[in-house]
């Protein structure tokens, strides 16, 4: 349970992680809401509309920032809560919301909490496994990851054969085992804002000895705006 005494203005209030996100939730969504705007759930209308595939509703992004708040406090406990989208989510995006105090106080009898709200997507361009020293720091191997050189080569003739062969330039005393490193969705259909987004580099989970699981990743704000709740007694 909340506690007022330990809600600090700049601080984060509460967070939740969700994802990844799937096209079957897109038509769901669309059935029970009744947007049934194609982009959302026909991957050649969202070609055609030039996102290069279906995009998520809007207001079901939205909704996952709402189920943060109540969560939290309790629908009785939301006063306001509004935002606007900054960017698009997609399949297969992971949905990372917080909520930041930006002022605390009390006014008509009640304890109110004023919010910053954002939703983050995280979209992964590749992942992958490898080796490296125990004796180099994450920081360093993400700074390596993050500036190596990945090549994906694909021909085929749908008759006939298929050509694929992924390759990652030499990466100083580092091994990418590109028989376990995927280019992800994202790379096949060129969702890159080239100019405006930036991709990463992220360990996945506990390194173990010599190998590692990573990630290469875009993190891009899709929705911001503001809430104000009341912190229950």
């Amino acid at each position: 349970m909340v506690k007022w005494d330990d809600i600090k203005e700049g601080e984060i209030g509460t967070s939740m992680e969700y994802g990844p996100l799937m096209r079957a939730e897109f038509v769901d969504y669309a059935n029970a809401g009744g947007d049934t705007n194609p982009i959302h759930t026909d991957e050649f209308a969202g070609i055609r509309a030039g996102n290069k595939g279906v995009i998520a509703h809007g207001l079901y992004s939205h909704a996952f920032l709402g189920k943060m708040l109540v969560d939290w406090v309790g629908a009785e406990n939301l006063k306001t809560y509004g935002g606007r989208m900054t960017g698009m989510a997609r399949p297969g995006d992971m949905l990372l919301l917080t909520a930041k105090v930006t002022k605390k106080y009390e006014e008509g009898g009640e304890k109110l909490v004023d919010l910053e709200i954002k939703s983050v997507t995280k979209t992964y361009y590749v992942r992958g496994m490898g080796k490296a020293s125990p004796d180099m720091s994450d920081a360093d191997l993400i700074k390596k990851l993050e500036n190596a050189k990945y090549e994906i080569e694909v021909g085929f003739v749908p008759a006939e054969k298929w050509e694929f062969k992924l390759k990652v330039k030499h990466i100083e005393d580092v091994e990418i085992n590109t028989k376990r490193t995927v280019m992800d969705e994202p790379v096949v259909r060129d969702w890159l804002r080239a100019g405006k987004d930036k991709l990463t580099a992220e360990i996945i989970g506990k390194r173990k000895g010599d190998s590692f699981r990573f990630g290469i990743v875009r993190l891009r704000e899709s929705i911001g705006g503001t809430a104000t709740v009341a912190i229950p007694e």
